[in-house]
């Protein structure tokens, strides 16, 4: 590994020459620049779904609750506000890629991203696809990738927003928004900011959620510039820093306070010739953290990683229908903490990516092969197809194989790391239908999902917990989806609704795996009548077990919010929303002895300038 970096360069030098010598064309300028071009061009035969626009800015702000209620996955989290980890298809957390810009940001340490640390107001849009992704973005992700875009658009001038919300038990948020842009330059911000003193009482008791205060704040920004009429150069900038308490559980209290620092760095250069895209990468990604088993001590244990990231892609138009692209990936991240073995490690990949468009019919191809100075990584790959069988109907298929290699607190945790521990494959395959009749789009799929060697923390015959292999599981399942939209005169009505049907096994133990629901369900309606507006959220989760043996189970649960929304002055200059959330005060858990609010309130006011 110690030339790769080299190799890596001389590749891209390589490329780019070939590419510079058909600079004979010029390209019009787009109105609207995609940041990650992969997921659009290359997930044609996968299900993708597209959240934007009133779906972000009526939800919190929070990943967790935008998701929770929009999409197929279920999260566990420890209290409201506390940690969050979801579970795509059944799988772990560490197991579900999140992708901000094009860019695997998962832990290096932990290899999970905590979705209520990620503010969605600092993004355009966030889309979900569903099912494996690992030669796309590499490992972790198996059971679906979440992707967090920012867009830049050109010929706009200003664009400015100012959202003040305050809602139950101390929590405010401030989120402001901008964007300006020319012919050939554009410019996003976005700074954001959320406080909570999160002491709501826990239902049916007379206690309250102690120590569960939290404070994060957010800077986003990015700046695209055209060059000339075929190169572009884009930079992509975010800082997020967050302090909280961890709450307790019912039967014992906490004092520890966590505090986390993440900076994300990433520059494009971009240029199409002729029949050629040339995309060359450069990231650079830091995590750090503070844990204080007491707060009011200055004793802490601490971690930090950073990762250097480069990548090229080369793509060719070979005709109208059919695209072929090549793809070199660098990466070199180094991690260290007090708990944790000072380490690095280096990976090299490279992957072909094929796509054709045969009248009805379109079919994707794809494959990846990983260089790793630890572990021999195995042969990836996916094949995918769509059939237009009418105007209205299309059935689709997609087979894959996907991994994920340890990380750095599996392998060198010192109270109970494994070094002997192998990387995690899978097979994955599914098939998919889509039904669109008007304004009413169903679509339903039906997958299988195998994992070899999955990493779980047990804990051993000492007590000690150390993360070990499993030697297969099984997971089966559907998720459907449905939306329907209608207007009648001035009132305009929306439907959206998900069903996941997820079924997990141990095939040794013969067991159903932990912390994963068989039911869930979500229903949003919209509607609106000139300057007023109205929302209902439904949400149903259904039991889980919480023990390997299947002897323990929580309950499930039902959650609904409701919101109203009015639109003041010229140009919806002001608007003012009240929302309830857990409308009927249910009182719930996703982990045991972990109790949620019950019944909130929130107001917002919000600016366009």
């Amino acid at each position: 590994m110690k030339r790769s970096l080299l190799y890596f360069l001389i590749v891209v030098a390589l490329s780019t020459n070939t590419v510079l010598s058909q600079a004979d064309s010029v390209n019009r300028l787009e109105e609207v620049v995609v940041t990650d071009a992969k997921l659009y061009k290359h997930s044609k035969t996968q299900q993708v779904s597209v959240l934007k626009d009133s779906v972000l800015r009526q939800n919190e702000p929070s990943l967790t609750s935008l998701l929770k209620f929009n999409s197929a996955l279920y999260f566990r989290e420890n209290g409201y506000g506390m940690v969050s980890s979801p579970s795509f298809r059944g799988t772990s957390a560490s197991q579900t890629a999140v992708v901000w810009n094009g860019i695997n940001i998962n832990s290096q340490l932990n290899g999970q991203t905590d979705f209520n640390a990620i503010n969605t107001s600092g993004f355009d849009n966030i889309a979900v696809r569903g099912g494996g992704g690992s030669v796309l973005y590499g490992s972790g992700a198996i059971g679906g990738s979440i992707h967090l875009n920012n867009n830049f658009n050109f010929n706009k001038d200003f664009d400015n927003s100012l959202n003040i919300e305050a809602g139950s038990f101390e929590t405010f948020n401030l989120n402001y928004s901008g964007a300006y842009s020319s012919k050939k330059a554009s410019v996003y911000y976005n700074f954001s900011g959320t406080t909570s003193e999160n002491d709501y009482k826990y239902l049916g008791t007379d206690k309250r959620n102690e120590n569960g205060d939290y404070y994060n704040v957010g800077l986003h920004t990015g700046f695209a510039y055209w060059l000339n009429d075929t190169n572009i150069l884009k930079l992509h900038s975010s800082f997020t820093k967050g302090d909280r308490g961890f709450s307790g559980t019912l039967l014992s209290k906490s004092n520890s306070k966590y505090e986390d620092k993440n900076s994300r760095n990433l520059l494009e250069w971009k240029a199409f010739y002729n029949r050629f895209t040339s995309s060359l990468k450069l990231a650079y990604i830091e995590e750090a953290y503070n844990y204080f088993e007491n707060r009011e001590s200055d004793i802490f244990t601490k971690g930090v990683s950073n990762s250097l990231i480069g990548r090229y892609n080369l793509g060719y138009d070979l005709n109208e229908s059919s695209n072929i692209a090549i793809n070199v990936d660098y990466q070199k991240t180094s991690g260290s903490g007090s708990n944790l073995e000072k380490h690095s490690r280096e990976t090299i990949s490279t992957s072909l990516l094929f796509s054709q468009q045969l009248k009805r019919f379109t079919y994707e191809l794809s494959a990846r092969q990983e260089f790793n100075d630890r572990y021999k990584s195995p042969f990836l790959f996916a094949a995918g197809g769509n059939y237009e069988v009418t105007e209205s109907y299309a059935i689709r298929v997609n087979l894959s194989r996907n991994f994920r290699i340890p990380t750095y607190n599996d392998l060198f945790w010192s109270n109970g790391g494994n070094k002997n521990l192998r990387p995690e494959s899978s097979w994955q395959a599914e098939i998919g239908n889509k039904i669109l009749i008007q304004n009413l789009e169903l679509g339903a799929v039906f997958y299988w999902l195998e994992i070899e060697d999955l990493i779980r923390w047990m804990p051993s015959d000492n007590g000690v917990w150390r993360p070990q292999n499993t030697d297969q599981t099984r997971n089966l399942g559907v998720e459907f989806r449905g939306s329907w939209k209608e207007h009648f005169g001035k009132h305009h009505l929306a439907l959206n609704t998900t069903y996941a049907y997820t079924r997990t096994k141990d095939l040794s133990l013969k067991k159903v795996l932990i912390y994963t629901p068989e039911h869930k369900s979500t229903v949003n309606i919209g509607y609106s009548l000139k300057d007023f507006s109205a929302f209902y959220q439904f949400l149903h989760i259904g039991s889980i077990y919480t023990s390997s043996d299947n002897n323990y189970h929580l309950d499930g649960y039902q959650i609904s919010n409701l919101g109203f929304g009015y639109n003041f002055g010229n140009h919806d200059f002001l608007k003012f929303n009240f929302e309830i959330r857990n409308l009927f005060n249910a009182n719930y858990q996703s982990l045991p002895s972990r109790p949620m609010p019950g019944r909130s309130i929130n107001t917002s006011l919000t600016f366009k300038f």
